[in-house]
């Protein structure tokens, strides 16, 4: 009899231990394994090679293919369109085969990625227990995009609810005042859609959009841009009042049609660093990083850096205010990540892996 009661002391000790060691405990991803930059390498679209770099800023050391360190040497299946972070989290958006991937702060993926009704996915941001994803869907005709929508995914149950229609190629998300803000890729506007009742309204704008900036007051900065399909009568930033939804348009040329991350707030959100760029004559991106002032809400002059070389995208760090911009020579060689300071002196220069969009950062 004292032995089974002893098991059963056991037992109920290891039950305990193993309740309190949930994800919800700071312990389980310790800050000296988590901090960092994790580069976003998009790869080849369907010829592989997407992959994630980590960068250590306080030892100025990098880890490419972290994700296969990490996962025992497995390969993304799909191509890394955009990263998110929610909670104990990160999203990761994949092209070809299309899914949503759920990794951990270590990059440790559990399982599959999920696939039903989820078609083409390029953007995403969680609202309490949903994150809502943008998608161009099945078979889009690259003009109208009369089959996009919007996928309601539910993180706790891991299922996509309910696909919301939204024609014209939703891109960029953001969220304000109860409302989903969607930067529209294939129409001039942005698509305004209440979290509640799912009643869709839009702002008309000078351009088609891709992604948002939302400042200390809940209003939002939209990039306008030129498209091939769609060109625009204005380009450049765009400010959005949220309270009336009305725009105001700061005009900049070549404003990058690059995707995942070509605008960012510096350190202490006073500016907004944005990836101006088109392509030469040998069909290469060059351009360089503009300058926003939000106290007189105008760009500088003169651009911070220029002449850059297949320039993909940008992204500052929350905690010391450098620059990491994006650099990719080609789709399949190794890219560069260029890191400035604010005043727009060159630090360092990384290898990563092949086209890079962006980064995320955790502490």
């Amino acid at each position: 009899m004292k032995k089974y009661f002893k098991f059963l002391l056991l037992s109920l000790f290891a039950l305990v231990v193993f309740n309190s060691c949930t994800k919800d405990d700071p312990e389980l991803y310790p800050s000296t394994l988590v901090k960092g930059a994790y580069i976003v390498n998009y790869g080849s679209f369907q010829k592989g090679g997407s992959s994630i770099s980590k960068y250590d800023y306080d030892k100025d050391v990098v880890t490419n293919f972290f994700d296969q360190q990490q996962n025992k040497g497995s390969v993304f299946a799909s191509n890394i369109q955009f990263a998110y972070k929610t909670g104990d989290n990160i999203f990761l958006m994949g092209n070809s085969p299309d899914q949503v991937i759920s990794v951990d702060p270590l990059f440790v993926q559990a399982k599959n990625g999920v696939s039903d009704k989820i078609a083409k996915p390029r953007s995403c941001i969680a609202d309490g227990k949903y994150l809502y994803v943008s998608c161009w869907g099945e078979n889009p005709d690259w003009k109208l995009m009369p089959n996009s929508y919007i996928a309601k995914y539910n993180i706790e149950t891991k299922v996509v609810e309910k696909k919301i229609e939204l024609a014209g190629g939703p891109e960029g998300l953001e969220i304000s005042n109860g409302k989903l803000y969607v930067a529209l890729n294939f129409k001039k506007a942005v698509a305004v859609m209440d979290l509640k009742t799912e009643a869709i309204s839009y702002i008309e704008t000078p351009a088609v959009c891709s992604y948002f900036l939302k400042d200390n007051s809940g209003n939002l900065y939209v990039s306008l841009i030129s498209s091939y399909s769609t060109p625009a009568t204005q380009t450049g930033l765009g400010y959005i009042t949220t309270s009336t939804n009305v725009l105001t348009v700061t005009p900049l040329e070549n404003v990058s049609t690059e995707y995942a991350s070509i605008m960012a707030f510096s350190k202490d959100k006073s500016k907004i660093f944005v990836a101006a760029a088109a392509y030469d004559a040998n069909w290469v991106m060059v351009g360089g990083i503009q300058v926003f002032n939000l106290a007189t809400r105008k760009f500088e002059s003169n651009a911070l850096v220029s002449g850059i070389s297949g320039l993909k995208g940008l992204s500052v760090n929350p905690v010391d205010g450098n620059i990491y911009v994006f650099v990719s020579p080609s789709t399949t060689n190794n890219g560069l990540m260029k890191i400035y300071s604010e005043a727009g002196n060159a630090i360092a220069e990384k290898t990563v892996g092949a086209s890079p969009t962006m980064a995320i950062f955790l502490n």
